[in-house]
């Protein structure tokens, strides 16, 4: 995700809830990679820490599964900004899983 000037907040920095929409997304997307055929995963839980601001810059997410069961997953999702490779916040993202 690029931060631009539509996604900062009335002090030029980054809204922090951006970083929690792009850590839930790559949660959701990786989970739904692991749901069985005729599931899908939604989530229902984020918890964000925010380590540093952002002003400019392009964000990664990268999310990795902490327990997956036939139900629910947890995922780990860290948010990194380029250049640089700083990590800028964490979340615990929790999904479960739904007959489509």
């Amino acid at each position: 995700m690029l931060v631009t000037d539509r996604l900062k907040d009335l002090s030029g920095f980054l809204h922090d809830g951006f970083t929690s929409i792009l850590a839930e997304t790559a949660a959701s997307i990786s989970a739904n990679c692991l749901a069985k055929k005729g599931q899908i995963a939604v989530g229902v839980s984020v918890n964000t820490n925010h380590f540093m601001t952002v002003k400019n810059g392009l964000l990664k997410a990268f999310a990795e599964p902490i327990a997956i069961s036939d139900t629910t997953q947890l995922w780990k999702a860290e948010i990194f900004q380029y250049p640089g490779r700083k990590i800028i916040s964490t979340s615990d993202v929790t999904t479960i899983l739904k007959n489509k």
